[in-house]
């Protein structure tokens, strides 16, 4: 009996969670405990009816000013901006232990007892590695900054005063009602309120959400698909209440209100994410819901990484021995001058004679010939690598762009290489995933074969 006891407490509080979840308080219809069926209802769930005081949600007011100020619908994919290009970029180059050592070096020779060299003789070439390299990621930076610009800049009807008005992206905000026609991205996070189509239908292509290119269905509410003219956009009011953005794709709750008074349940069914595509449809009608860095295309963005390939990851294990075996040679060399400090030969001053000195003074004298012998030493480690690197990779960037094998004739578009640091990337297959012909989705999927390179082989170029 304590057991059933137990069953029957866990279930009322599952039902007190659930009824909070939709906003009513629990009735004995909940009461799953006497066998009865659970009540018919919607199975998206809705958010509370107290939602605008609800810190978890988010209240749109309909064709009114809105209580909060939510963030502008301005996206940046740009690896660096103008405050933080410095320090990013000095992490990013002090990461290869080549510049930590030429940078040593450069430091050492400034101690005129020590460097036998002059003082500029390893700081002006890395301060050139530097400045290739800084020029290779402005210029490649620059490049998103266009492309940002060019989205951000792109135009949309927006509903204002009553009539549409073409807007900019970047200046669409949150309970705007916008116009999406056919072959139009969409700008925003959109709930979709009617379309050309019967019954508010519209079809939309996520390739760039999800990689399908099969389309996909929406639909827009029975109450809601009637709304074909503007004036019965520009008339309306009510409050549609959401959850706060997030990065699921698939999940979406939300509950419109409209003049009446009557609450109604919004779906994934009815939500237009940004980055999808209107196809076969004339045009739909939506309210924004989500702007900006907050639609879940850019919540399931991540910042530019400081990527590193596997030729950098490779010279920096290299350069680690090279370094080892340069202190090794350096100390060989410091203990030699002191076994030979007796001797009296004509190119050593006699400021050089450690055969009266003390401990410590050879010890100093070691350290310092040490010191010496690191800094003549340091090409062991080739500073021209670095730079034959940085030139070889941004030039063949370019070439990528100019190729005209990777370019597509039926959308114009050409290669276009975002950053040049993974240039060595390109081609290297690690895993081999084979499928069989039918899955669940219809894709069409084109890619030439046009050879492979397989190593320890002897006919390694195999040629299709």
């Amino acid at each position: 009996m304590e057991f059933r006891s137990l069953i029957d407490q866990f279930q009322r509080r599952g039902s007190d969670y659930f009824s909070s979840l939709i906003g009513r308080p629990p009735g004995p219809e909940d009461d799953l405990s006497n066998g009865a069926e659970p009540p018919p209802g919607p199975s998206i769930p809705v958010p509370p009816a107290t939602a605008s005081n609800d810190p978890k949600s988010r209240t749109i007011i309909i064709n009114a000013a809105q209580r909060e100020k939510y963030i502008g619908n301005r996206i940046s994919t740009a690896k660096y901006s103008i405050f933080s290009f410095l320090p990013s970029f000095l992490f990013e180059q002090f990461r290869r232990y080549s510049n930590i050592f030429f940078l040593t070096i450069a430091l050492l020779q400034q101690i005129p007892d020590v460097s036998p060299t002059g003082r500029y003789t390893t700081l002006v070439p890395l301060i050139f590695i530097l400045s290739v390299s800084a020029l290779k990621e402005i210029v490649e930076d620059i490049k998103r900054h266009r492309a940002d610009s060019e989205i951000n800049n792109r135009e949309v009807e927006v509903l204002k005063n009553g009539h549409w008005d073409w807007i900019k992206w970047r200046n669409v905000s949150v309970g705007d009602f916008v116009k999406i026609k056919n072959e139009t991205f969409f700008p925003a996070d959109i709930a979709l309120f009617s379309s050309s189509e019967p019954q508010g239908l519209c079809y939309i292509e996520t390739s760039n959400l999800d990689g399908e290119t099969n389309l996909k269905v929406r639909q827009g509410l029975p109450e809601t698909a009637g709304m074909l003219e503007t004036k019965d956009l520009s008339g309306l009011s009510g409050v549609l209440e959401c959850e706060l953005p997030n990065r699921h794709l698939y999940e979406f709750a939300g509950k419109l209100r409209l003049n009446d008074g009557q609450d109604l349940a919004i779906g994934p069914d009815q939500v237009l994410l940004r980055g999808a595509k209107l196809q076969n449809t004339m045009w739909i009608f939506g309210i924004i819901i989500y702007t900006g860095h907050e639609t879940k295309l850019m919540k399931n963005s991540t910042a530019a990484p400081l990527k590193r390939s596997t030729v950098d990851k490779l010279t920096n294990t290299q350069i680690i021995m090279l370094f080892w075996l340069l202190i090794l040679v350096s100390f060989l060399s410091a203990l030699m001058s002191l076994l030979v400090a007796d001797e009296k030969m004509w190119y050593i001053p006699n400021s050089r004679d450690l055969a009266t000195a003390t401990f410590w003074s050879k010890l100093v004298s070691f350290l310092y010939n040490l010191l010496t012998f690191v800094i003549l030493y340091n090409n062991l480690i080739p500073i021209s690598l670095t730079v034959t690197l940085e030139v070889v990779r941004f030039i063949q960037a370019m070439f990528i762009n100019w190729d005209i094998d990777m370019y597509h004739v039926e959308s114009n578009t050409p290669a276009m290489a975002r950053t040049s640091n993974l240039n060595e990337e390109l081609g290297q297959v690690r895993y081999i995933f084979s499928g069989s012909y039918l899955t669940s989705s219809l894709t069409n999927v084109l890619m030439a074969f046009p050879g492979v390179y397989i190593p320890y082989m002897q006919n390694s170029w195999i040629l299709f």
